[in-house]
């Protein structure tokens, strides 16, 4: 299977959905992992609190809960917006990151109406197909892109064989200046 089965969103077109779902903390959030972090939609509703390490290189656990476990560096959007979102929540390590997303139905349907009021064709894994496409329209390597996007399959989910240690870093870089704001 490609990486990229139908059209990804052009980057102007990515960016407006983002800024659409500003207004709303949670969705914001939610959205810019998915742009900014390559995370799934069900990566999002799984994510808990203790999967997201704040701070410099901001870094979050996807794929726990569902065998493709990976921990990578998100864009500084991306944790600026999770951050912003937390600062609002009273939550315990082990709670839902995204409180009220757990259900991918319902990120499924908040980011369709949000891109019905941009002006976009757009679901929930448009998103991530993307920051796919930034990626390889950026040169980066497939096995990083693969790595990045927990794609394939891997012996050791923390440094998978093959990519060089940051590879993470880079590719958050690459996600911040194509999409970041």
């Amino acid at each position: 299977m490609p990486l990229l089965d139908r059209p990804a969103l052009s980057v102007d077109e990515a960016r407006v959905l983002r800024a659409e779902t500003c207004r709303d903390l949670l969705l914001y959030a939610a959205t810019s992992l998915m742009l900014l972090g390559g995370a799934r939609p069900r990566e999002v509703g799984e994510a808990v609190v203790s999967d997201y390490e704040s701070g410099g290189a901001a870094r979050i656990w996807l794929g726990r809960r569902w065998g493709g476990l990976r921990q990578v560096c998100i864009a500084p959007s991306a944790a600026r917006a999770i951050d912003a979102y937390l600062t609002t929540q009273d939550a315990d390590p082990d709670e839902p990151l995204f409180l009220g997303l757990q259900e991918t139905s319902t990120l499924h349907d908040l980011v369709r109406w949000a891109a019905v009021r941009a002006g976009v064709d757009a679901g929930v894994h448009s998103l991530r197909q993307a920051a796919i496409a930034a990626a390889l329209y950026d040169g980066a390597p497939v096995s990083h892109i693969e790595a990045y996007f927990g794609i394939g399959k891997w012996v050791d989910p923390v440094r998978p064989a093959g990519v060089p240690e940051g590879y993470d870093v880079a590719m958050a870089r690459t996600l911040e200046a194509v999409f970041g704001a």
